[in-house]
């Protein structure tokens, strides 16, 4: 799972847990069935038979540079870092209880270099923003026929995910969604192949809307991934990821 759509979603949680009533209980067990979210279907985009961009970039440091910047986006938003976990902080050694059912659901959205070995160089850079909204980006570049297959494996997740549940680390259920999304309807192709999702994810009444755009340029492979409590900007998602496929040609 796309660690700033889990970051996001722990948030909106915190923030419900919060301003909801003290003596809630919040167990998995006790949660209630998640509503429906109404979604089509989403529907893969095949790779091409090859691609016209350049081939692997091989520089950690230089596929970074070719990523969005702050500067692509509107006031607002700032750079985004997890600091590493102190372990003498309150709350540091407490049982972990986050999963994903079924397990093999946690790759939807997960950084594409962890979805298929073998990768060259890979990067990514995450911003957080108004409202619990987040853009972070990730891409993974491959040699030989390796950026078509990952272009092909990360919507195979998302094909066999159309729904399913997972807790946070307190053991919160979270409910996730997954199916097509009108980013790129009737827009040109981003890249040298492009196919767009939407995530719903839900908790305790609480929802999120994830917008991900799936980018094939050359021999990398870009994922462009924004949440918030309403979808973030259309506009603004379709112009960051021909910015994106532009610095990776």
């Amino acid at each position: 799972m796309s660690a700033r759509v889990a970051t996001a979603a722990i948030a909106v949680i915190t923030l419900t847990a919060c301003s909801g009533p003290a003596e809630t209980d919040t167990s998995s067990e006790s949660s209630p069935e998640a509503p429906t979210v109404e979604l089509s279907a989403f529907v893969p985009v095949e790779p091409p038979a090859a691609t016209t961009g350049s081939g692997p970039i091989t520089d950690n440091a230089l596929l970074a540079g070719r990523m969005i910047s702050i500067a692509d986006l509107p006031p607002g938003y700032t750079g985004y870092d997890l600091p590493p976990l102190d372990p003498s902080s309150p709350g540091a050694s407490a049982e972990d209880r986050s999963s994903t059912d079924p397990a093999e659901c946690a790759a939807v959205l997960a950084p594409v270099a962890t979805q298929l070995p073998g990768v060259i160089s890979s990067a990514s850079v995450t911003y957080g923003g108004p409202d619990f909204s987040s853009i972070d980006q990730d891409t993974a570049s491959y040699d030989g026929p390796g950026a078509l297959t990952a272009f092909r494996t990360v919507q195979e997740s998302l094909t066999r995910c159309a729904t399913f549940s997972g807790t946070d680390a307190d053991g919160v259920r979270v409910d996730y969604r997954v199916g097509a999304s009108t980013l790129l309807t009737d827009a040109p192709t981003i890249g040298d192949a492009s196919v767009a999702v939407r995530l719903a994810v839900t908790s305790d009444g609480v929802s999120l809307t994830t917008d991900a755009v799936l980018t094939l340029v050359g021999s990398t492979v870009s994922q462009l991934v924004a949440t918030g409590t309403e979808p973030v900007n259309a506009d603004l998602v379709r112009q960051l990821a021909r910015t994106s496929a532009d610095r990776l040609r």
